[in-house]
């Protein structure tokens, strides 16, 4: 067995950790292994040795990037598991609670960006509204994981799944109110 990392494994096999992994663990693991593997230490082997350590320290790298974020995490775990492509989850899917929302929403950008500055505060709010909608799609995906490393995988990718489709619509609203409001 050797002493650097498989390429082909997960990056939660990588990491050492679950889905459900907390930021302080994936950190400490994230050090552990760069220090484990971190290209000086090599600097006097061979040549496929500190291929090796370079290959696994772009491993841990990579793994730390994608899963410290947990929308990027669900999105990862979706291509692993299920061959899902990032444009197949971004699909735009407004959540049923924020329908409502959205058509008055419509209604007042359009007002708004023909000059009606009395638009401000419902954007405003609105702006506030798909933020906490969005903090909300987080906290569900710290469920999911912990559904998935409890065994439900199936389960927890469905609602992943769900989650990144309704992240891309929310972000999209955002982005848009973002740049509309300054």
């Amino acid at each position: 067995m050797s002493e650097f990392l498989d390429p082909t494994a997960s990056y939660l096999e990588i990491l050492g950790v679950g889905a459900a992994a907390s930021d302080e663990q994936l950190a400490t693991q994230f050090r552990m292994l760069s220090r484990r593997f971190h290209p000086d230490r090599f600097a006097a082997a061979d040549t496929a040795t500190q291929d090796d350590a370079l290959t696994s320290t772009a491993l841990v790298n990579d793994a730390y990037r994608t899963l410290r974020d947990p929308f990027s995490r669900a999105e990862y775990l979706l291509r692993r598991e299920r061959s899902v492509k990032l444009g197949e989850m971004r699909d735009a899917k407004p959540p049923k609670e924020l329908f409502a929302t959205v058509m008055e929403l419509q209604e007042a950008l359009m007002e708004f960006q023909d000059g009606d500055e009395s638009q401000r505060s419902s954007l405003e709010a609105a702006r506030v509204e798909f933020s906490e909608a969005y903090d909300a799609l987080r906290a569900r995906l710290g469920e999911l994981f912990l559904a998935y490393d409890a065994g439900d995988v199936q389960t927890a990718l469905d609602g992943m799944q769900e989650v990144a489709s309704t992240r891309g619509y929310l972000r999209r609203v955002l982005d848009n109110l973002n740049k509309t409001l300054g």
